[in-house]
Order: structure tokens, then C-alpha cells, then sequence
């Protein structure tokens, strides 16, 4: 009995001690990321290089296109459901160099298209890119 109890002290603190996140993310923030776009229903597909993306809690929240407009999560008039961003680290076997990569999915209901990103560096602020979902 007295072992059980000398054995409970001693996991204790380690029983209630919190859990460290030992997952790798970026910080929030402003990024460029080459971004692959598919179209299920036209079968349209095309790359992009050096598009800005806004992370937040490791999640890519806002995809800037090419033609000025955005894809965000949230409330939005378009009537789309922004699914997917999180973020997943990936080191390259022979650089070390760490790759972020996500997929976000938007669908209409009637048409889904996919986002495949790659995150490539940080993105200098950008007074014109400030963006509120």
C-alpha cells in the first residue's frame, strides 16, 4: 500500500501538469505561397506563384488572388463554404529547410474548387493587404 501511494506522488506532477503543443506552425501573419487551384466541375486548373495568404493560430484564414479578389473563412456574400488551411510541417530530408502546406476546399453547393498551398517566406506588411473575416 505504501508503494501505490509513494508511486501516486510521484506521478502526480506529471499527471496535472499541462500539455505542451509540441506541433510546429508558423506564426500569424502575412505569407506567399505558391497556390494550385483546381475547378471539379470545369475541370480548370492552374498554378500561382507569390500569392499573399494570411495565417492565424496556424491556419491559413485568407487566400489573395491574382485578379484583386479574396477566399476567406467565415461570413461571406458569395455564398461559399471555406473549409480546410491547417497547416502541416514538413522537413526537407536533405535541406532541413521546413515546407507548410495546406488544402482548403471552397463549395457553393453546387461547385467545389480546391486550393493546394505551399507556404514560401513572409510577406513585408502590406498596407493594402489588411484584411477582417
Amino acid at each position: 500500500m505504501k508503494k501505490l501511494g509513494l508511486f501516486i506522488l510521484l506521478i502526480l506532477p506529471f499527471a496535472i501538469a499541462p500539455a505542451k503543443c509540441q506541433q510546429k506552425t508558423l506564426p500569424d501573419g502575412l505569407y506567399y505561397a505558391n497556390v494550385s487551384y483546381y475547378n471539379y466541375a470545369t475541370f480548370v486548373s492552374a498554378d500561382y506563384s507569390n500569392l499573399k495568404v494570411r495565417v492565424r493560430d496556424g491556419i491559413v484564414i485568407i487566400v489573395h488572388l491574382v485578379n484583386g479578389g479574396v477566399i476567406h473563412y467565415g461570413v461571406n456574400s458569395e455564398n461559399y463554404m471555406y473549409t480546410g488551411g491547417k497547416l502541416s510541417a514538413h522537413a526537407d530530408k536533405h535541406t532541413g529547410q521546413v515546407e507548410y502546406t495546406t488544402q482548403v476546399a471552397i463549395s457553393n453547393g453546387r461547385n467545389i474548387s480546391t486550393y493546394s498551398i505551399s507556404i514560401l517566406k513572409e510577406s513585408p506588411d502590406d498596407p493594402q493587404a489588411e484584411d477582417k473575416p
